[in-house]
């Protein structure tokens, strides 16, 4: 099974029948980050710690009603809702409507439209415009500048603890640590490719304390920056070189 990409979108699957969410998440998992749920509770919990792009919402949960968790759910987040269910009644799709859902399939879904409703919901241009993504591009276009994350949340519109933990959830770091993997990539790049100095590449990608550059990248790669960088091949005697000591003067 083909993992996503740590930067793919995330889904949360609100269903209490585990083989239902199993399936679910073999479904979906090559292109999406999915995260289950049994019942609403659950759900709420996921969808403050994780950046999710939509939900599919099974509308019995037990004996709690999916829909009931829709006003807690908008408080969370406003992502659209895919709700599923094996019991397709006029009431049930009226309610649906009047709750504002994106979606409706019968259960068990059919995988190809399974998949192009998710798709239709996950919309890329809404998913490049995410918070977390463009804090990722501006720390990898910024590697030289200190990064101030209270400006950085502000200007994305999110607090400071929410943007760290939403980051947190999709790259398994902190925004902190991601920028310095980030800058210790670049420089490992620039010490393989150009000639460089050692303190210029540090100071170009925003590290400018040698010694902590020499401790970070030590840490990082398991050697030091300058065993790193490739050696220059070893020169071989050139023919006739003992002429030079009269060697081969007769």
């Amino acid at each position: 099974m083909r993992a996503p990409s740590p930067a793919a979108p995330h889904l949360l699957v609100v269903d209490d029948d585990p083989s239902v969410r199993e399936a679910l998440e073999a479904a979906l998992h090559s292109a999406y980050v999915v995260h289950s749920a049994a019942t609403g509770t659950h759900a709420c919990t996921l969808l403050s710690r994780h950046p999710v792009a939509a939900i599919i919402l099974d509308a019995i949960l037990g004996d709690e009603h999916g829909l009931d968790f829709l006003d807690r759910f908008r408080v969370l987040s406003p992502v659209p809702i895919l709700l599923l269910t094996g019991y397709s009644t006029e009431e049930l799709a009226i309610r649906a409507v009047w709750a504002g859902v994106n979606g409706y399939l019968r259960k068990p879904p059919n995988l190809p439209a399974l998949r192009a409703a998710v798709a239709r919901l996950v919309a890329p241009s809404l998913w490049l415009g995410d918070p977390v993504e463009r804090a990722r591009q501006h720390l990898d276009q910024h590697l030289e500048k200190a990064l101030d994350l209270a400006d950085l949340a502000h200007q994305l519109g999110l607090s400071e603890s929410h943007l760290r933990r939403r980051f947190c959830a999709v790259y398994g770091m902190t925004p902190h640590r991601y920028l310095t993997e980030a800058r210790l990539r670049r420089a490992a790049e620039l010490l393989r490719t150009s000639g460089q100095p050692i303190t210029e590449i540090a100071r170009r990608v925003g590290i400018a304390d040698p010694r902590r550059f020499r401790q970070l990248f030590k840490a990082c790669f398991g050697c030091s920056s300058s065993a790193y960088r490739p050696r220059p091949p070893l020169r071989t005697p050139r023919e006739g070189i003992g002429d030079r000591n009269g060697d081969d003067q007769k």
